[in-house]
């Protein structure tokens, strides 16, 4: 005799569930419109590109910013009515649109809502990172040396800018770095990180009313960057490697031998304000000559309980210690932009084998973090605070998501109430939006 045993099933949280018999797979949660609050940062992009190519720009950038993975599958399935994910692949690398000129004409047009005539300094920030990928046909992978595990391995170095104004981390531009074998077969020409970087500051069109300083690490204090910082008259801040010659006078010494005596025999104690907390940090200056970057000023700093310090390099001689110090400290926006866009808005999801589309998927992932500071922006000024204020602090990106995800569903659940007919369905939904 056999015996039916019935089981108990637990009981699921509210969240975004897979829904099988409705559209094979797609999610709860689902994109048919922009959202109001919204309609104003997509505004720019609108005038910039055809209707076709900015309805799907609008719904990809949406749907990174609520999914949990960016592949085109997963963001195809937020989609409501979307075409077949072979299609948003296309649009990737097909379609008409210059990915770079969008995603800067994105962040001008939040640098002229920040702006305010008391606060004139804006920070150009440089970086690189790196994404592993094991694809042997993806276009313009080649071996690297891994930072975060010191191993080696196949992938992409991306160098990233970005804007940091009044508290805000703007992305500006997303550039892949392409090795010299792999170039000539793209038709694209050759250049080295430093050489990107150098040419990302010279086509950088910003407002002339800004005091732009650049700021990066040791990598980039090179002659292609510096002679670029000149030649736009921009002030710019790095870091200085240990073995670096630094002669004052007519005397030649190592920056790390050099920096400790110094900070020893003449170093000031002073509180600095860093992005969120305030530190104390021993600092002593001297003016001298770097090989090929000619007269700077170092400024050797040394944080309390530690025994390492740094020598920050500046061109900009009439600056104070605590300035370029502080001003270096804003440097660490764009390790957090990075870190964010890994984590929580894919950056290194795609799966896409075409050069031009690695590189338009890592622009939109920029578009999605503007969106969601653009969200952030709203929310703060719908709570009364002005852009008045010294520094603007913004909730975390993870938080903002969350706030999208809201937004999304409580436009959602006004389309069903709009079109059902079930009197105790649009009662539940209504008391689901009161909530």
């Amino acid at each position: 005799m056999v015996e039916i045993i019935k089981q108990k099933q637990l009981p699921l949280p509210i969240s975004i569930v897979n829904a099988i018999t409705y559209k094979q797979g797609s999610y709860m949660i689902t994109i048919g419109k922009i959202p109001k609050k919204l309609q104003s940062f997509f505004k720019p992009v609108k005038k910039q590109v055809s209707e076709h190519v900015y309805s799907y720009f609008w719904s990809m950038v949406v749907s990174i910013c609520i999914s949990h993975g960016c592949t085109i599958d997963r963001l195809v399935k937020s989609l409501r009515d979307s075409t077949h994910r072979t299609n948003h692949g296309e649009f990737l690398w097909r379609s008409v649109w210059n990915e770079s000129f969008v995603m800067q004409q994105i962040a001008l047009d939040m640098l002229r809502s920040l702006f305010t005539k008391k606060d004139k300094h804006l920070f150009f920030i440089i970086d690189d990172t790196q994404n592993l990928k094991r694809a042997k046909k993806m276009q313009a992978v080649g071996k690297l040396h891994h930072h975060a595990t010191g191993k080696y391995g196949m992938g992409h170095t991306i160098l990233k800018v970005c804007l940091f104004y009044h508290g805000v981390t703007i992305p500006w531009e997303s550039l892949l770095y392409v090795k010299q074998e792999h170039a000539g077969k793209l038709n694209i020409p050759f250049r080295k990180l430093t050489e990107l970087a150098g040419q990302a500051i010279k086509d950088a069109a910003l407002p002339e009313h800004f005091k732009v300083t650049v700021l990066f690490d040791a990598f980039y204090l090179c002659p292609n960057v510096v002679n670029a910082c000149k030649k736009r008259k921009w002030h710019y801040i790095g870091v200085g490697k240990s073995n670096r010659w630094f002669t004052v006078g007519s005397m030649k010494r190592k920056l790390a031998k050099y920096g400790r005596n110094v900070l020893h025999n003449s170093g000031v104690w002073c509180n600095i304000t860093g992005l969120r907390k305030t530190k104390k940090y021993s600092l002593a200056e001297r003016i001298g000559k770097l090989n090929k970057l000619g007269t700077v000023k170092i400024v050797f700093s040394r944080r309390k309980g530690e025994n390492k310090h740094i020598a920050i390099v500046t061109d900009n001689l009439r600056a104070s210690m605590k300035t370029i110090v502080a001003d270096y400290l804003k440097r660490w926006s764009i390790e957090m932009l990075i870190k964010d866009e890994k984590q929580h808005l894919g950056l290194g999801d795609y799966r896409v084998l075409r050069y031009r589309a690695v590189v338009r998927h890592l622009h939109l992932v920029d578009c999605a973090y503007a969106c969601l500071t653009h969200l952030g922006l709203k929310a703060q000024r719908a709570q009364g605070q002005n852009k008045s204020k010294s520094v603007l602090r913004l909730e975390p990106i993870s938080k903002l998501k969350d706030r999208m995800r809201r937004i999304v569903w409580q436009k959602n659940v006004q389309d069903v109430i709009k079109y059902s007919h079930e009197k105790p369905v649009i009662r539940r939904l209504e008391k689901l939006l009161a909530a």
